[in-house]
């Protein structure tokens, strides 16, 4: 992660935020762990040890699409730390960012789309049959990364990169985002992004009281629903509050960085205490893990957003020994793992149950190498392409260096920050194309 700026011939730096990396790939793996259960609580592929888990584990496990908003909220909050000016503008052209953006996210997602397009002749009976009309716009979408946009498509193909879709869309607006916040003092910023983070309660509680199907309190992850829940769980409006509430908060942190109001920890700098952050991280831990029944519309869609602004804080801080151990080398490094991790998981998925696997029925084993082969892929893919194109990437989109260096050092190449997330992948090879009763976040 790195920014340096000049503004009219003054070099600005801001701090490093290693735990914020390094709590990505957690929350990554969080998410595709969830749809591994997803994909047996649907019969789509069944694994005998996930039947055993304890009820705790279980929950945690099955409740892992409240990464989702998360995810839109860690990068909203990085992408203003990093490419924002003291302003709220950008530190670039905005084609130069976008095209930055572009540059990561497609070929990965495109990739994607090719790994999958055998899907329904090597699984035929996941393969759907839809009109000329359904198809052309199922592709259509899919190709241009719109379907998010487009909710009776937004699990074509590959079913988690709807969330990729609605990053795109992000990326679009970050700009004007940005500039709308110009003159806004940091009391201010912190106002709307926890305005902007009780926003986010706005779309599940209209869906509630509306209870177009009478699901409302009851619908569970799994479930397809109708039109309306469809709606809700993808259109990038929906999730669009909790992406600005990161911006508006990482511009407040950024501002208190450069002001000197706010100091960034390093992980060397004395002992770790606990923290009000991990205080809260610890509750929301608890929450997921020992409360039997939780309303699945309103815990997906931003329940717990205002709580997780505060744990963004702490991260970025530094403090507290959820920060002291997220910091560690090894987080910062399997992070960049993560972004690939929500493209690849869905084709890698594919390409395991064609090699390795004779049934819906898979053995503990088969689980364990699912999930070492597509951890590895994601890794692979991180190494060889994502590190090597990471300073020419940052440069078209404009992030600098974050960090002090030594009087005199010399410049290193800059390397992205970036948190473009999404979520999302999934297991959901077994359906391929099909679309069925199991939530992909």
């Amino acid at each position: 992660m790195g920014t340096e700026v000049a503004q009219k011939g003054e070099e600005s730096r801001r701090p490093k935020l290693p735990a914020l990396s390094g709590v990505r790939i957690f929350a990554a793996v969080h998410i595709y762990l969830f749809h591994v259960k997803q994909a047996h609580d649907a019969g789509l592929l069944t694994f005998g040890v996930l039947e055993a888990l304890p009820g705790p584990l279980a929950r945690l496990m099955g409740r892992g699409y409240i990464s989702t908003g998360f995810f839109f909220e860690l990068s909203g909050f990085l992408m203003a730390y990093a490419y924002l000016d003291p302003g709220g503008r950008l530190r670039c052209p905005a084609k130069q960012f976008w095209k930055g953006r572009f540059a990561r996210l497609y070929p990965l997602y495109f990739l994607s789309l090719i790994l999958l397009v055998p899907a329904p002749a090597l699984l035929p009976f996941t393969a759907k049959h839809p009109t000329p009309l359904e198809l052309a716009g199922g592709v259509s979408a899919s190709l241009a990364l719109v379907q998010a946009w487009f909710p009776p498509f937004a699990l074509w193909w590959n079913a988690p990169a709807w969330a990729l879709s609605a990053f795109a869309a992000f990326y679009a607006i970050f700009p004007l985002a940005g500039r709308l916040t110009t003159g806004m003092d940091r009391s201010r910023l912190l106002a709307l992004a926890l305005v902007l983070g009780f926003l986010s309660w706005l779309p599940p509680a209209l869906y509630l009281v509306l209870n177009p199907y009478g699901d409302g309190w009851t619908v569970r992850s799994i479930d397809l629903g109708g039109t309306w829940l469809t709606v809700l769980r993808f259109h990038p409006l929906s999730w669009l509050p909790q992406f600005l509430a990161g911006v508006a908060l990482g511009r407040w942190f950024g501002l208190g960085v450069d002001r000197g109001e706010i100091t960034v920890r390093t992980p060397a700098a004395g002992a770790a205490t606990f923290s009000a952050g991990d205080l809260v991280a610890v509750g929301i831990l608890g929450f997921l893990a020992l409360t039997p029944a939780i309303p699945y519309v309103p815990l997906r869609h931003g329940l717990l957003a205002p709580a997780l602004l505060l744990v963004i804080t702490d991260l970025a801080r530094g403090r507290g020994l959820l920060a002291r151990g997220l910091s560690a080398p090894i987080f910062a490094r399997a992070s960049e793992a993560s972004f690939p991790l929500f493209a690849l998981q869905m084709p890698a998925g594919l390409w395991f149950c064609v090699g390795f696997l004779s049934s819906s029925k898979g053995t503990t084993g088969q689980l364990l190498g699912m999930i070492a082969w597509t951890l590895g892929a994601s890794a692979l893919w991180a190494e060889l392409v994502g590190r090597r194109g990471g300073s020419r990437r940052a440069k078209a989109s404009g992030a600098g260096r974050i960090g002090p260096r030594s009087e005199g050092a010399q410049a290193t190449p800059p390397r992205p920050i970036d948190a473009a997330g999404s979520s999302v992948g999934s297991p959901g090879w077994r359906r391929g194309l099909k679309v069925r009763n199991i939530d992909q976040e």
